[in-house]
């Protein structure tokens, strides 16, 4: 079989027939309206909570928070329904803030502003683009119940109403991406987001991903409702648009959004193969996104098998974390643990590398990239080939030519479930 990638970077990979064992990409929504109905109806009838117009009014300062451009979210769809449900209240331009949710990750170009939110709210709306180093512009907005401070950009704290635009995905560190994530770690300071992400340690492994109820999704919550949190608004991805949109109370909407997801997303594999073939795409502009499609390829793969992960990573392995290719993914979960608990490991990199470390220790992998050095790749504890089809032939060589293959087409948003 001939297979092509999401990518113009690599050209299509000839397997033989023999050795496909099938391919896998997300079913299609059995959804008949369009994304921009979609979005609507969900506005029109929220879970759990009034109509957003009916919450808000004119002399309010609304801000809403957005996830950014490493993000597949339908924002340039959701962002300007929600600006005109407010606005359909009386509200005006002027007292809307559109804050771009970045965590930890660099401000967006105008560009990339434009491209996700549209021109028009771009040009007639206050955008707040923050650098999360500037650790002045964070403030206290209360003390978790586990020990620590909490705190959240001062743009978030000064609203009279905050509203959340996201997406709704599994997620290895979180649970399931969307919901009050937005706040936390969208728009707090890099040491509540840090301790955010070191609680996924505290979960036996294998009971997170896909998981809502859990200790960091319970955190996440926190952290965003004591910050002020109260509307959101998040699709839920198909393999082609939106397959749904969940509008309402930041809890109730989003577990309804989760359930719904954990179904539209679910990917049942038939068996676990000997080699895994898998794109991250479209999480794909650095590793630290790409290892999104990584986790689920090893949903797909037998143990001690060999995944080929192809991704484009242009920001290369991580611009803002450098220690994914300083330490990798080699480090023991104990090393882990003891460099974080010394504190010459970042909490946030810590998880990271932990939860890439219990992928990793199931079975090889080789990285396909444009983005990414020869030496970063190995540095990060990986096999290296400058394309899929020396990939392929590099695993055809450790598991002998009669080796099964399963093809993860798209792989970031699946959950992969052994049948």
């Amino acid at each position: 079989m001939l297979h092509k990638f999401p990518y113009e970077d690599f050209e299509a990979l000839e397997i033989p027939d023999a050795n496909v064992d099938a391919v896998y990409t997300l079913g299609e929504s059995s959804a008949k309206a369009s994304g921009e109905q979609i979005i609507r109806k969900a506005l029109e009838t929220p879970i759990g909570c009034e109509r957003l117009r009916d919450q808000v009014q004119a002399g309010m300062k609304i801000t809403i928070a957005v996830d950014d451009s490493r993000r597949s979210t339908r924002a340039e769809l959701m962002l300007p329904l929600v600006l005109e449900e407010i606005a359909s209240a009386g509200v005006s331009n002027e007292e809307v803030t559109v804050f771009v949710a970045l965590g930890t990750h660099r401000p967006m170009s105008d560009d990339e502003l434009r491209a996700k939110y549209t021109n028009e709210v771009v040009d007639n709306y206050r955008i707040v683009n923050p650098d999360w180093k500037d650790r002045s512009a964070y403030a206290q907005v209360g003390r978790s119940g586990r020990g620590f401070d909490i705190k959240v950009h001062e743009e978030i704290l000064k609203a009279d109403y905050v509203v959340g635009v996201g997406q709704t995905i599994a997620h290895m560190i979180a649970g399931f991406g969307g919901g009050c994530k937005i706040v936390n770690p969208g728009c707090s300071d890099s040491e509540t987001i840090g301790e955010m992400h070191w609680m996924c340690t505290r979960v036996p492994e294998g009971k997170l991903f896909a998981v809502r109820e859990n200790v960091v999704r319970d955190l996440i919550d926190e952290v965003a409702l004591e910050a002020g949190l109260k509307f959101i608004v998040n699709e839920v991805p198909g393999s082609k648009g939106i397959a749904g949109v969940f509008a309402g109370h930041p809890l109730e909407a989003h577990k309804r959004a989760c359930e719904f997801a954990k179904s539209a997303c679910k990917v049942k594999i038939r068996k676990k193969a000997d080699i895994v073939l898998a794109d991250a795409y479209p999480a794909d502009i650095d590793f630290w996104q790409a290892l999104k499609g990584l986790n689920a390829a090893y949903g797909a793969v037998r143990d001690g098998g060999t995944v080929i992960l192809v991704t484009t990573c242009p920001e290369g392995a991580c611009s803002q974390h450098e220690e994914v290719t300083k330490y990798g993914y080699s480090l023991s979960l104990d090393e882990i643990r003891s460099m974080v608990a010394a504190g010459t490991l970042d909490k946030i990199v810590g998880a990271n590398l932990y939860l890439g470390r219990q992928l990793v220790k199931r079975a090889d992998t080789i990285l396909v990239t444009t983005g990414i050095s020869k030496k970063d790749t190995r540095a990060m504890g990986f096999g290296w080939a400058k394309s899929p089809a020396e990939a392929l032939k590099m695993a055809f060589d450790k598991h002998g030519t009669s080796a099964r293959v399963n093809v993860l087409y798209k792989a970031s948003k699946m959950i992969c479930t052994v049948e």
